[in-house]
């Protein structure tokens, strides 16, 4: 009978999904099943062994001697993360040993990772590789070959460059050179959502979080890169408060949804981007220092088109392919003087604004030559002073617009140029950033 009910206890055990194992009073184990065994490279020669001498970082004596059960502790085995529960066993009033159980938190990531990206219908994906980029220079050689130098690594990387140059570009190239390849990329331009709605965006919130909340609760961006990248465009618009919580997630590796007691490890490679001078906001006191430095570890700098002329008939020419293409004209070539007035233009906006450019030849052009006379511009490279002076010379001009429209098309524009930032944008045309909102919200009506 004895006989018979260890061999059940046994195939009981051994059957589970947990790993377990026991320990009597003298810390010495009495039980080892399977998933244990694999989890810890142990077998049926280790019954009898002090567990401290063959468990890495156990805590089972401490629990021997407090009496006190250890519930959802976690724990790192080599590159493994499993959740721990340590239990006594008391019999008649007295510890006479310590039963655990574990759980490879690293097998159950991959699958809910799965099932995050099922139930989600956004398909996080990097669409473009370093293939994609379009360029002739030296200068641009040397960026892509240390973007892929970047790239097996899992350190934070700081993508600095000018509205227009091709940050999301790169920061989607560097996903697709790494190991993370087929795994989500998640990007989220901090500028373009209100502060509002940040958050929940990026942490996720639990049913009944807030007013408005969706019933069953939301995972955040956060989540939804498990084992992928999050590429944060803009972070320098991130606002104070959530720059703390976001240096937190860095961290320590884990998020807590709003409304939540429970934090979720994540595993996620992290590259920011900025078209502003982080230190000098850090200096004004508008952009933390410690977390500065923590996305800061790898730092990428894209050149503006204007420190790479070489690549401007290059870029142009693909841009005429493009479009024609796209617009069904049969435009088979740039007229020289045009190129040559391309070369000399002074380009704010970079790769953008001569992909706009082009883009609007394309569309007045009725030729098979794409010339001079296809492009409209206002008093572009006019020699001005000032902010606003140089703001204004990078609009281009819409005749037909009437004076209600012309204005909604310039805060549009003056966005672009700033990347989506409304703060920068406010402060560019001297209005508040709720006299923007209010304009685009009646424009999307």
């Amino acid at each position: 009978a004895e006989k018979e009910r260890a061999e059940q206890l046994k195939t009981i055990t051994d059957f589970v999904h947990d790993g377990i194992i026991s320990i009597d009073e003298k810390e010495r184990i009495v039980l080892i099943n399977n998933n244990a065994k694999a989890l810890f490279n142990l077998d049926d020669s280790n019954i009898g062994d002090r567990v401290q001498d063959v468990v890495p970082n156990t805590r089972l004596h401490e629990v021997l001697r407090t009496g006190q059960a250890q519930i959802g502790e976690l724990q790192d085995i080599g590159k493994a993360k499993i959740t721990t529960n340590r239990i006594p066993i008391v019999v008649d009033g007295k510890i006479k040993g310590v039963v655990a159980t574990f759980n490879d938190v690293t097998e159950l990531q991959r699958l809910e990772r799965n099932i995050r990206i099922k139930l989600s219908k956004k398909g996080f994906l990097a669409k473009y590789s370093f293939d994609d980029i379009i360029y002739s220079s030296d200068l641009m050689e040397r960026t892509i070959k240390r973007a892929k130098m970047y790239s097996p690594y899992d350190s934070p990387i700081l993508i600095m460059g000018r509205t227009g140059v091709g940050k999301e570009l790169f920061a989607q190239s560097i996903h697709n050179y790494s190991d993370r390849s087929s795994r989500p990329f998640v990007a989220i331009n901090c500028a373009a959502l209100p502060p509002s709605l940040i958050e929940s965006e990026l942490f996720g919130y639990v049913e009944g979080a807030f007013t408005g909340a969706n019933r069953k609760g939301k995972a955040g961006l956060f989540e939804l890169a498990h084992s992928g990248t999050i590429f944060l465009d803009e972070i320098s618009e991130l606002p104070l408060k959530l720059q703390g919580r976001l240096l937190r997630v860095l961290q320590e590796k884990e998020v807590m949804r709003i409304g939540d007691d429970k934090v979720i490890p994540i595993d996620v490679r992290i590259i920011c981007a900025t078209n502003r001078d982080l230190m000098k906001l850090v200096k004004e006191g508008k952009f933390r220092e410690d977390l500065y430095y923590r996305i800061n570890i790898l730092s990428l700098r894209i050149p503006s088109l204007n420190e790479r002329k070489e690549d401007i008939e290059t870029l142009a020419k693909f841009f005429l392919k493009k479009y024609a293409e796209k617009y069904n004209k049969r435009i088979e070539e740039i007229d020289e003087d045009l190129l040559a007035y391309l070369r000399q233009y002074d380009y704010r906006g970079n790769v953008r604004e001569l992909e706009g450019i082009i883009e609007r030849a394309v569309v007045l052009a009725t030729g098979r030559k794409l010339g001079l006379s296809n492009i409209k511009l206002s008093h572009r490279n006019t020699p001005v002073e000032g902010d606003k002076a140089r703001e204004d010379k990078i609009f281009l001009v819409h005749e037909d617009l009437s004076l209600e429209e012309l204005n909604k098309s310039y805060i549009r524009h003056v966005l672009e140029q700033n990347n989506g930032s409304v703060s920068e944008t406010a402060r560019v045309l001297g209005i508040s950033r709720s006299t923007i909102w209010r304009k685009l919200k009646d424009d999307a009506n």
